[in-house]
């Protein structure tokens, strides 16, 4: 087969250094990031790759009729975009319209009591007949009429035990459905900048069954709105009040000497989520705040808990907890006795800050436009982003109307979580969105999965080793053969009548579906070399319908496919 040598060549040499230098197909060899006529295909397609995760079949024309500059503007309005095909796939999926109460209750409920003790019953003694009397062999014990009349009792079916890790699973398949299927490209693709900003593991005890409350009720209504509206809503919610521990943080509690026993203290200040606020969602590392402004955030944090994680999950505030002296943020005063407010005065100041205007402009920059953020442009989406007090859709509109933002075709690399999304978009796949989810996580993604509270790496250089272009690779490959389970594509549809037999038709058809008509000439060449009739496949040729039953190997069409879907001008958005 074809395939290994072409996979093996792209990971040694081309696949890496097309990635990281774009446009270029060896090492050392420099191109800068083109810039590209928003009228013109690439410029539709620049503008489809990131703003959202990828064009489906005929975005391109659509985008192309209405004008590039009235589609943005739409992006940037997605309360007024119809998206009931997404609700619809939605619908099924009822963990997701759950209260927080409502999902500990039914998947992690109380664990029943231990059942009472069997009382032991000693055997009767049998009755001695008198001589003369003795019992036959087969006689059998007499029963009482009672037990005669009474039937067998059935043993009670076992009432199955709720899986927690099915709120896990529902919560990463609607993500790969909305990122898929969604009308909101943009609104999405900033959901998914949020999240990963305000980065929880799911994995985290309680968390399993607080993230969808998080990114319903947290993430979803502010993404677009106010910075400082996000930053509340994210204080608020019980899922990161968990993971970083603020939960259990509060104020020392004393509780004075008796005669029967010596002083006892209780309690104590956790830093964690104190520290995480300044450092990654607010101000930057960079930001100008000391080791003493984390001390007081944490100060005005005390408080801030959950009222039974395991049972309700619900935030709440205990006073009691809370260090009511007077604190210093920032070199501004908070006046003791504030309480929960202390709080709201700290996010005031941090959401205000200079420094957040600017570590927030450079990550949206970095996401939607290059890896390295162009300076200029990071000062004017910030000075957007303080004049409008944090709104997120005025500092987008900044960005991706910007001439930095036309100018860098080609300059960023898709995350394994992009490329399995534009993927599906590109083939027109159908989706339950559930095994896709494990093959993100093989490629390096797992969804709401970091360990760490800084989010996943948004610079190509992170995603691209040799194994992970293989799994890549992979995945593209296990996509054109129908073999994901609960995901197929339509092999006839997407050949539109082409003969499996013709080679170079197969070529130019993949070419134009999945890279929009843009092929190297090594990737032209490498297509070609496998869409080929193999006479032994000749069967198979064409990709699976996911009613066929299996060929005996990846047939010419499914190999070009899943070569197209691991080339490097497919990775690249």
């Amino acid at each position: 087969m074809e395939l290994p040598r072409i996979v093996s060549r792209w990971l040694t040499v081309g696949l890496t250094a097309a990635l990281l230098i774009p446009g270029a197909s060896t090492p050392g060899q420099k191109r800068p990031a083109r810039s590209t006529s928003p009228t013109s295909k690439s410029g539709i397609l620049h503008v489809l790759d990131r703003l959202g995760f990828g064009p489906r079949p005929g975005d391109v024309e659509r985008v192309s009729a209405m004008g590039v500059g009235a589609y943005i503007e739409a992006q940037l309005n997605p309360e007024n975009i119809d998206d009931s095909d997404l609700d619809r796939r939605l619908a099924p999926i009822s963990s997701l319209n759950l209260s927080q109460a409502a999902l500990l209750e039914r998947f992690n409920p109380p664990k029943p009591p231990p059942p009472p003790p069997v009382p032991v019953t000693l055997p009767a003694v049998p009755e001695v007949k008198p001589a003369g009397e003795m019992a036959k062999p087969g006689d059998m014990p007499a029963k009482s009429a009672d037990a005669l009349a009474k039937p067998a009792e059935s043993k009670p079916k076992p009432v199955p035990m709720p899986n927690p890790g099915q709120v896990i699973g529902d919560l990463r398949r609607a993500t790969v459905l909305r990122a898929t299927y969604s009308n909101r490209q943009l609104y999405e693709a900033t959901v998914n900048f949020w999240e990963n900003h305000f980065s929880i593991f799911i994995n985290k005890d309680s968390d399993r069954f607080m993230m969808t409350a998080f990114d319903r009720d947290a993430i979803r209504p502010y993404a677009m709105g106010r910075f400082r509206d996000l930053l509340g809503a994210t204080a608020h919610s019980p899922a990161m009040l968990y993971y970083l521990d603020n939960w259990q943080s509060s104020v020392v509690r004393v509780s004075p000497a008796t005669k029967d026993r010596p002083e006892k203290k209780s309690g104590g200040i956790n830093e964690n989520y104190a520290r995480e606020l300044m450092e990654l969602h607010t101000l930057g590392v960079d930001g100008g705040y000391t080791q003493k402004d984390v001390q007081e955030v944490a100060r005005c944090l005390t408080g801030w808990t959950i009222r039974k994680p395991n049972e309700e999950g619900l935030f709440m505030f205990n006073p009691a907890a809370h260090d009511n002296g007077e604190k210093i943020v920032l070199g501004k005063r908070i006046p003791a006795g504030g309480g929960i407010a202390d709080v709201e005065k700290v996010l005031d100041i941090l959401a205000r800050h200079p420094s957040t205007a600017k570590f927030i402009a450079t990550k949206l920059t970095r996401r939607f436009v290059s890896d390295t953020p162009p300076p200029a442009l990071v000062a004017r989406a910030a000075d957007v982003f303080l004049k409008t007090d944090g709104d997120i859709r005025e500092t987008l509109r900044t960005i991706l109307t910007s001439p930095e933002f036309a100018a860098s075709l080609g300059a960023k690399v898709k995350t394994p979580f992009e490329f399995a999304v534009s993927a599906l978009r590109a083939t027109d796949a159908e989706t339950d969105g559930g095994p896709v989810c494990d093959w993100i996580a093989k490629m390096g993604q797992p969804i709401f999965g970091r360990l760490t509270p800084d989010g996943f790496p948004d610079r190509a250089d992170e995603w691209l080793s040799a194994n992970q272009m293989l799994n890549r690779l992979n995945f593209g490959l296990a996509l054109a053969q129908n073999q994901i389970k609960g995901t197929y594509i339509d092999g006839l549809k997407l050949l539109a009548g082409t003969s499996p037999n013709d080679g170079p038709a197969v070529t130019e058809r993949v070419i134009s579906l999945i890279l929009n008509g843009k092929a190297s000439p090594e990737t032209r060449q490498a297509l070609a070399s496998v869409a080929k009739t193999e006479p032994q496949l000749a069967s198979g040729a064409m990709p699976l319908r996911v009613a066929d039953k299996p060929k005996p190997g990846p047939s010419p069409a499914a190999q070009a496919l899943a070569l197209a879907l691991g080339s490097p001008e497919f990775q690249r958005r």
